[in-house]
């Protein structure tokens, strides 16, 4: 046997336990017979459809208001720039439910809470960061002058974004987009405290399934659906952007 190659083990190891087995348990009671028959509910799909349309949703509006934070972070003083971005990871010191429970008492006054709104601000709120990140690090590489010399070739202002800038910080764009809509796709706390019953989506009907112990093979069913979109976005991102290097 190759002595180099004997460090191998180790982490094929922690990925046969902790990745492939519990993969392999939850598939095998997603085909189970109650999993097969949850699998083919509408509402299953319905809530898959909810959760994906409201990780969208989310996406994009970090999208919006992560870009031009970013953006400014990057033209900052180097030593400001530092403690902008310290700022910016600073709410994650503090645990979600804590947050959570902060968001709450700031929106009821607002006569928001129990809506979708409240529950996609909150996820909006708790996953912008894993946007704004990874925008700064794209555009932070962008060269200096490139802006410039697209004007004195004739662009507009509109033409230099969405023909130079976006094309060039794609690769922080797409990986920002896969960092917020993963993570939300599956949210269930965020949802349930601030949307209520209204906010129902694939992950609080998971943990329903697991923690109630009534029907652990539909929540195992709407886990693999889940897993199946997280494994198909890493895909094409991978795809997309095999040079970059962060996944």
């Amino acid at each position: 046997m190759n002595d180099r190659r004997w460090w191998l083990f180790p982490p094929i190891a922690w990925l046969l336990v902790f990745l492939a087995l519990p993969v392999a348990v939850t598939a095998s009671k997603a085909f189970s017979a109650a999993g097969v028959e949850a699998l083919a509910s509408p509402t299953t799909w319905r809530l898959v459809g909810v959760s994906t349309l409201v990780a969208a949703v989310t996406t994009a509006a970090c999208l919006v208001a992560g870009y031009p934070v970013a953006w400014c972070i990057s033209r900052m003083p180097e030593r400001r720039r530092r403690w902008v971005l310290f700022l910016v990871v600073l709410p994650f010191w503090a645990n979600l439910l804590v947050r959570t429970y902060a968001l709450m008492t700031m929106l009821r006054p607002f006569s928001v809470l129990d809506t979708w709104f409240a529950a996609v601000f909150g996820l909006w709120h708790g996953w912008l960061p894993f946007m704004v990140l990874p925008l700064y690090n794209a555009i932070e590489k962008l060269p200096p002058r490139l802006a410039e010399a697209a004007a004195d070739l004739g662009a507009g202002p509109a033409q230099v974004f969405f023909k130079v800038i976006v094309p060039a910080t794609m690769p922080g764009i797409v990986a920002g987009c896969v960092l917020v809509f993963i993570p939300v796709l599956g949210a269930f706390a965020t949802p349930e405290m601030l949307g209520g019953a209204q906010a129902f989506m694939a992950g609080s009907r998971i943990q329903l399934a697991f923690l109630s112990g009534r029907n652990p093979e539909a929540g195992a069913a709407m886990t693999l659906v889940l897993t199946a979109i997280t494994l198909l976005l890493l895909w094409g991102y991978r795809r997309v952007h095999r040079s970059e290097g962060l996944l």
